[in-house]
Order: structure tokens, then sequence, then C-alpha cells
């Protein structure tokens, strides 16, 4: 069998062990943000796509990434590298493949960062508003974010962790009480299961509704990117990933049945139509009351904020890993002599959101519409771009080194999920003026990038000199044994 570890100098490798199935659990749902998914995408799922049929395309994208997963955690158990996606893409596809796949990764998670910055501040700006009455600038709230951020970033990786948890407890917690208030006031007989019939989750609009439900899954695949911070990454980050995923599933499948309920199936379409942005606020407030309303608004901040924390952390490991292997200049791999946190990938990182958030603003460029929208859709649909090409990847190195492993688990599952999520790609570019709600052409034109990324990728890992004593900084090692 095949394994890739880890095998670098104390100076380039985090600390090993600080994170257990929890603490990645909490950055992987954090990243996915429950509530801002449930918030701003699914009542503009159900306004422009299938309308009551969304719970049922949520059911598709988790089985997709289901079938994805069962050779993601496999490889999962062989590669141990905070470098993910690309480490699994130049075992699986090359040194070229690789490349391409860092250079798109690296665009995407840094693209969809500033993409939820710019959202954030936004929307806390607009909160401390309406609640308080005082108006507060949003580029004063988006320092602050990023000041904190900055300082748990500095820290070791399991503070970030704790500060996640709280966050996604509160979110999860409000929105599974609103479901059990649409129960009970409704009861069993109020959740049709119509909304799972063919007919219905596959009518008109049905594309765009399987692109949002897999843009809400986007940050599930962060689990590998901790495998060298975990506990036993062999047994951590496939449980991981199987529970995030799980519970994501589950808990857009019945938060989305429960807002349609509440409307009832024959008018939820309509009432999305008539008032997207109010469309959960003006539901929770019926089945829990405006005091819940004001609540939801405060952790609607919260998770934004989190998720901005989780894909910092993301992309600082890409950024990490990149540099160790020569993609990106060799200081940016150091880290923090005590606190073993990726210090300069994450100042990096940091760098990028506020030149990028200084120079929309020197354009007159809205936080949210301009920047937030533009950036964010950009990066989901690169980060489903990745989930593919690692599904490719995948498929390749088990083709190669499949010793112990199940032809389905290692080769057919992730084969049949890489196809559904090219798929889920095509929808998005296909109806990308929709997931980024614009007819601005700059901003539509957007996922032209992904190709110059990849082409650079490319053409850079093909300069590169070949290693004979380790690729990637990872001792490829045979070993006995499944």
């Amino acid at each position: 069998m095949v394994t890739v570890d880890s095998a670098r100098p104390s100076a380039e490798q985090p600390v090993p062990g600080a994170m257990g199935t929890a603490d990645i659990v909490f950055f992987v749902l954090a990243g996915v943000s429950p509530m801002g998914v449930v918030v701003a995408l699914l009542a503009l799922s159900i306004a422009l796509g299938s309308g009551a049929g969304v719970p049922g395309t949520y059911v598709i994208a988790g089985v997709v990434l289901a079938l994805f997963s069962a050779g993601y955690v496999r490889m999962s158990r062989r590669i141990t590298n905070v470098g993910g996606f690309y480490t699994y893409a130049r075992q699986g596809l090359g040194r070229r493949g690789g490349g391409a796949t860092a250079y798109v990764a690296l665009l995407a998670y840094n693209v969809a960062t500033i993409g939820i910055f710019g959202t954030l501040a936004y929307f806390g700006s607009a909160v401390i508003s309406d609640l308080v009455g005082v108006t507060v600038p949003w580029q004063l709230c988006g320092a602050v974010f990023f000041v904190v951020v900055a300082a748990l970033s500095y820290f070791e990786v399991t503070l970030s962790a704790k500060v996640l948890g709280l966050s996604l407890a509160a979110e999860v917690l409000i929105l599974l009480a609103f479901d059990a208030a649409v129960l009970v006031e409704n009861g069993f007989h109020g959740f049709s299961l119509s909304v799972f019939n063919p007919s219905v989750v596959m009518g008109s609009g049905a594309g765009v509704s399987l692109m949002l439900a897999f843009g809400s899954f986007v940050g599930f695949e962060a689990t590998a990117l901790y495998g060298e911070e975990s506990r036993d990454p062999r047994r951590t980050v496939p449980r991981a990933t199987y529970v995030s995923l799980a519970l994501i599933t589950v808990f857009y499948l019945f938060t989305t049945w429960a807002a349609i309920s509440a409307y009832g199936v024959q008018h939820a379409q309509a009432a999305a139509q008539a008032g997207p942005q109010t469309f959960i606020f003006d539901a929770t407030g019926k089945y829990l009351g405006s005091a819940a309303t004001d609540i939801m608004q405060v952790l609607v901040v919260t998770s934004l904020f989190a998720a901005f924390l989780a894909f910092h952390c993301n992309t600082a490991r890409y950024h990490l890993a990149l540099s160790r292997d020569g993609l990106l200049p060799r200081a940016m791999a150091r880290i923090h002599p005590e606190h073993r946190s990726p210090v300069v990938a994450s100042a990096v990182q940091l760098g990028l959101v506020a030149v990028v958030t200084f120079a929309f603003t020197l354009a007159g460029q809205d936080p949210y519409l301009g920047m937030g929208i533009a950036l964010y859709g950009l990066g989901v649909v690169g980060i489903v771009l990745l989930q593919a090409l690692a599904a490719a990847s995948i498929v390749g190195f088990f083709l190669r080194h499949r010793a112990g492993e199940s032809v389905w688990g290692a080769i057919v599952a992730p084969a049949i999920g890489g196809l559904g999520l090219l798929v889920g790609f095509v929808l998005m570019i296909l109806n990308y003026s929709t997931l980024t709600g614009t007819t601005s052409t700059w901003v539509n034109s957007l996922p032209w990038l992904l190709l110059a990324a990849t082409a650079v990728g490319a053409v850079a890992a093909g300069r590169q000199r070949e290693h004979t004593d380790g690729d990637d900084h990872a001792a490829v090692q045979e070993a006995a044994g499944a």
C-alpha cells in the first residue's frame, strides 16, 4: 500500500495531534456557514429553482458528495498533508495536474475568503444599524473582524476551533428551534412527502436549485487540510468527513423542508419570489416570535464571521503547502515556533484581504453586491471544480495503488461522484449570473480566471525541477497490507 506522510523540518510543520474529530467538524461546518446558506441561498433556490422540490436537491447533492467521499477518505488515509486537493492531484494526476489544481485552489479559496469578508462587513454594519439605531461604517466593522481573525489565527489552531464551535452551536440551535416549531404547529402531515416527488424535484428550475445545493456544501471538503494537525489522521479525517457530510445533508434537508412547510407547499415559491431577503426571517417571526428574528439577525453575522475565520485558516494551509513545494515563495512556509501556526501564510492571506478590499473601496464598489457576491461566487465555482478534480485524482491514484481497497470504494464511487460534481460545475457556469445575482459583465466573466489559473499552475509545475528525495515534501513509502 502506498502511503504519503509529511516528512519536513519542524520549522515548517504545524503542531501534530492538536485536533480531534470534533475540532475538524467545527471548522468544516463553520466554513459551510449554515445560517448564511439558509438566509442567502434557500429563498433564492425556492424562488428561482424547483420551488417545493428544493429539499430533494439537497438529497441529490448529499448522495453525490457521499460517493465522492468514499474515495476521499481512503485517499486521506494514504496522504497526510496540509495541501488537501493539491497533494491528491499531485499524486493522482502528476506534477502538472497538481500544479494546475494548486493554482485553482489558490484562487478559489482566496477569493471566497475575501468575498465572505465583504459580506460580513456589510451585514455587521446593517445589523448594528437595524438593532441599535447607530450607523457604523462597514469599513470599521470589517476592521474589527479583521483584527480578531488575525489574532485567532496567530495562536494554536484549537483556539479557533473553540470559537467556531460556540458560533456554530448558536446558529444551529435557533434553526433547529424553528424546525421544531413548524413541526409542532403543523404536525407531521404538514411536512408533505410530495417535495421528494421526482417530477417536483426535477421540474422547472431544477438546474438552479441543484447548482445552489452543491454550492451550499462548499467547505465540507476542508477536512483533509487538517490531517497534519489531527490526532491519528487516518481515523480522524475520515470520521470528520463523514460526520460533517451527514450533518450538513440532514440539517439542510429538514430546514428547507420546514421552511416550505411553514408557508405551505403550494405557496412557498410565491412567498420566496415576493420577498427572498425576508423569507426565513418572516417565517421565524411567525413561529418563534419577533425576538427570535432579532437573534437570527445577530447570528447571521456570527455565522459569517465563523465562515471568514474557517476559510482564512483553510486558505493559509494551502499557502503553506504550496510554499513548501516551491509553487509560492518559500518564506511563506514558516511556522510560529511556539503556537505552531502558519503565521506567514496567514499574514499573506490577510494582506490580500486588505489590499483587495481597499481596491474595491476605491472603485466605489458595494462590499456585499460588488465584492462579496462577485468574489464568493467565483470561489464557489472554483471549489466545486476542485472537488471534481480531486475525484479524478483519487481514481487515478487508486488505479495504480489499489492494494487492499475495494474497487467500489476506491474507484467506482468516486468516479460517479466526480461525474456528479462535474455536472454541478457545468450548472454553475451556465447559471453563473443567478449565483452572483447580477448582470454585470465583468462579474459574470470572472470564471475565466479559473481557466487562467489552471494554465499558469500547469506551467509553473512543469518548470519545477524533479524531486529525487520526496515529492511535495512528502515521503512516499511502500507498506504491506491494507
